[in-house]
């Protein structure tokens, strides 16, 4: 069976509507606005989910901008699962809740749907090399594809990135940097370098062929639900990549008669990084802010720059929600996904779990919805304090002694 062709169709402006030819290009030449990708939508609709084939994220190749299939680098990315929470459901006080659970991706992050169009495109268009800033998942991610496609790697990492995802990052990088400060600080001398093809751009802030993997997520849930999304989709914003691509792919499908509608979006940030909530609650623009250290360290960005205009935008048009969570809050959404559904989820990943919590509290959204939350990270790749170590010698009756009183409990 022959794979399925690209129906990337060519790159449009976000900002004035010039359109331009599928070449790698980073921004529009008239305005400098974003770019993104539009498809053969009417072959989408004739031809419908039959043009699927195969697993994981390639199954949605007809929707990705790779055309060869020579340059479909894979390390086993996508297919993952969609988990019903029945027990968390009734603890938020909602009618139905699933839990997009990204952390069963290889590298145990989301990014690996973008990192595998990152380095498709980037052997597409014949570069020998790709960077990025990380504070450590697009990091790890990266360096991994890039070592499974040949490509040399500079990953440029947060120096208080965990340590799983420093380890990650300096086994599988060929050039491992890590810098001091936060990423808004590096990410602007870093972009220049980017935008002088020194290397193919592996961030998240411009590229519109790397970002596209990630709408593969809208097609797995739309899919896995059968063709009738959620009511509510909850997905993470630092930059904004994971929730633009999204809330594209849910439209892409709407356009071409795959569902009959698409879901609200809601974008969630922490609380010591949040200039889109802000400027959703504010009713203005996005405004950079200074951030400190937060636990959701992939949500470290305080500049999402014009991503996170796009974001605002989009929430705008389509009345979505935005809202954030406090660290202590997002760690207490993380020990009660664990408790509750046996999920092991990073703090970056929980954030979104974190957000909706606090918006049902408040009232702000209709708990007789079906929501989905996108968690997109692993616990395993963070660090956090051990329980007590300490051991306990036990003989017959100490050990019988010890579980009957705490069945008794």
């Amino acid at each position: 069976m022959s794979a399925p062709a690209s129906l990337a169709r060519e790159l449009a402006c976000t900002g004035c509507g010039a359109t331009y030819p599928l070449t790698y290009r980073l921004e529009c030449a008239a305005c400098r606005g974003l770019l993104e990708l539009r498809y053969d939508l009417e072959t989408l609709r004739c031809r419908g989910p039959a043009l699927l084939e195969g697993r994981g994220l390639w199954r949605y190749a007809s929707v990705l901008p790779v055309a060869d299939p020579a340059h479909r680098v894979s390390l086993g990315e996508g297919d993952t699962p969609l988990l019903d929470c029945p027990r968390l459901a009734r603890d938020l006080g909602v009618q139905s809740l699933a839990i997009k659970f990204e952390g069963a991706n290889p590298t145990g992050t989301v990014k690996d749907r973008s990192s595998a169009t990152a380095i498709g495109a980037a052997l597409q268009f014949g570069f020998r090399a790709i960077s990025v800033v990380s504070t450590g998942n697009a990091g790890s991610s990266i360096a991994a594809y890039a070592a499974r496609a040949g490509l040399r790697s500079f990953i440029f990492a947060y120096e208080r990135a965990s340590a799983p995802k420093v380890l990650h990052m300096a086994a599988t990088a060929s050039d491992f940097v890590v810098y001091s400060g936060g990423y808004d600080d590096l990410i602007g001398p870093w972009d220049r370098l980017a935008g002088e093809g020194l290397f193919f751009d592996g961030g998240a802030s411009r590229n519109a062929y790397k970002h596209e993997g990630k709408k593969t997520l809208a097609y797995e849930i739309a899919e896995q639900s059968g063709w009738t999304p959620p009511d509510v989709v909850v997905a993470p914003v630092a930059v904004g990549e994971t929730f633009i691509a999204a809330a594209r792919g849910f439209r892409e499908m709407e356009t071409a008669g795959w569902i009959a509608r698409r879901p609200r979006m809601i974008a969630a940030q922490a609380t010591r990084a949040n200039p889109v909530s802000r400027a959703f609650r504010e009713g203005g623009p996005v405004a950079p802010v200074t951030i400190g250290y937060t636990v959701a360290e992939g949500l470290a960005a305080g500049n999402p720059g014009r991503k996170g205009e796009w974001v605002l935008r989009l929430l705008r048009e389509d009345k979505g929600l935005a809202g954030d969570a406090e660290d202590e809050a997002i760690l207490a959404a993380q020990r009660r996904l664990a408790r509750t559904e046996g999920i092991w989820a990073g703090p970056t990943g929980v954030a979104t779990l974190a957000v909706l919590a606090g918006m049902l509290e408040r009232r702000e959204v209709d708990p007789g919805q079906r929501f989905c939350v996108v968690v997109t990270e692993t616990g395993l790749k963070t660090e956090a304090a051990l329980p007590a170590r300490g051991g306990t010698a036990f003989d017959d009756a100490s050990l019988r002694r010890l579980v009957e009183e705490r069945l008794r409990r």
